[in-house]
């Protein structure tokens, strides 16, 4: 049987029957004309979860916007964006599962018109190959970014779906305790990224201050005024030609700015394209800063020993310096130090500007049990991040073998 996906739960044999979505939906025309909905009850289509409040995934509220012709969305409604979201050209679709609210008249609203779960809909389009598939032959895009499609054009596509409802519900449970997974793991990653935000400001001096407002057990007095030139070696590298093929597919990893955090590189050198260029290596926990392009500002403790190109700096602290401490101050300072060097987030850094930056530093003993401590939370980050993406993977891969 064609209509049969790889992975299925047991008890279920049947083949999956293709369906127009013309069959299962139809147009709702509720629009909020007597003013029952106002600007906290928009609703939001998250490229992670089903509809939430405006509110809530933009942080502000719309007062200025008016919304007499917005569309209700009553608890099961199928709604398609019809505008490019991040990733997704054509738009997403998305069902609303929470309370009833309203979304701007340009979206497609639609309310289950057969007795299925209208969720095994959102979760078969959340494949981006099927999504793609299914919206390609029927939108065209407009002078305005929107797509060209009217509520009843994009319902002619068909779908393939069980015919059980019994199997359409466990599927959807699964794929929402997959989804619920992945939004509580985002959601702690937040916090935890948030709070070392916090403990930056806390546990580091602020503008005009010698001493910070955080300090472990055992330690006083000012910290020392002094730059990153004195208290660290630096040096930038460079890229061999791409024209010489000799230069390149090596044994050497050419870590560019974009890769500073990365523990690979997408490129290689060999030993006569370092040989033959300003590249310089670079060992595992050196500080590396990029200076160039959108990763500016950006600084890590490098996880491989590489050679880099003219967009990072390598930065050396002398004896009595502490890596990851230094490695913090500059995090910290980024937003400053991107704002006083770059107009408008335009231009470049310099190995000079990073140079003569000036931080403030207490002795080493206490240098390390800061460092340490940033350290863990780095690392308890890295972990939430590894575990993020991995979930992400998995449903992305039972996305395409639960569904035909």
């Amino acid at each position: 049987m064609s209509n049969v996906p790889k992975v299925r739960f047991k008890g279920f044999t049947d083949e999956w029957e293709e369906r127009k979505l013309k069959e299962l939906f139809q147009p709702t025309k509720n629009k909020n004309n007597n003013g029952l909905y106002n600007q906290n009850d928009i609703l939001a289509a998250s490229l992670g979860t089903e509809l939430i409040p405006k509110r809530i995934f933009f942080g502000l509220k719309s007062t200025e916007e008016s919304v007499k012709n917005y569309r209700i969305v009553e608890n099961g409604d199928l709604i398609y964006t019809k505008s490019p979201i991040k990733g997704f050209p054509n738009g997403i679709i998305r069902t609303n599962k929470g309370n009833v609210g309203i979304v701007p008249s340009l979206y497609c609203v639609y309310t289950l018109q057969k007795d299925i779960n209208s969720s095994i809909i959102q979760f078969y389009f959340e494949d981006k190959n099927r999504l793609d598939f299914y919206l390609f032959p029927l939108v065209n895009v407009g002078a305005r970014n929107n797509v060209n499609i009217t509520d009843l054009e994009f319902l002619e596509g068909k779908v393939i779906i069980p015919k059980s409802y019994e199997e359409q519900s466990k599927i959807v449970q699964f794929m929402e305790k997959l989804n619920t997974t992945i939004d509580l793991s985002q959601r702690q990653l937040n916090l935890l990224k948030k709070q070392k935000k916090a403990m930056l400001q806390k546990m580091l001096p602020q503008k005009g201050e010698t001493v910070p407002k955080l300090r472990f057990d055992g330690f006083d007095g000012d910290w020392e005024e002094t730059t990153i030139n004195d208290v660290s070696t630096s040096f930038s590298g460079g890229t061999p030609s791409a024209t010489n093929s000799k230069y390149y597919k090596g044994d050497i990893p050419f870590i560019r700015s974009g890769e500073i955090h990365d523990k690979k590189t997408e490129l290689f050198l060999t030993k006569l394209g370092l040989t033959n260029s300003s590249a310089k290596l670079v060992k595992q926990g050196d500080i590396l800063y990029a200076m160039y392009g959108a990763t500016s500002g950006e600084v890590d403790i490098s996880k491989i020993n590489g050679a880099i190109n003219q967009a990072t700096l390598a930065i050396i602290p002398n004896n009595d310096i502490d890596s990851y401490f230094l490695k913090e101050i500059l995090s910290k300072d980024k937003n400053h130090i991107l704002g006083t060097y770059l107009q408008g987030g335009q231009g470049n850094l310099s190995g000079n500007i990073i140079k003569s930056l000036q931080i403030m530093i207490p002795i080493l003993p206490e240098q390390k049990k800061i460092g340490t401590f940033f350290k863990s939370l780095d690392n308890q980050i890295t972990e939430l991040e590894r575990q993020l993406e991995h979930t992400k993977q998995m449903k992305k891969a039972l996305l395409q073998k639960m569904f035909v």
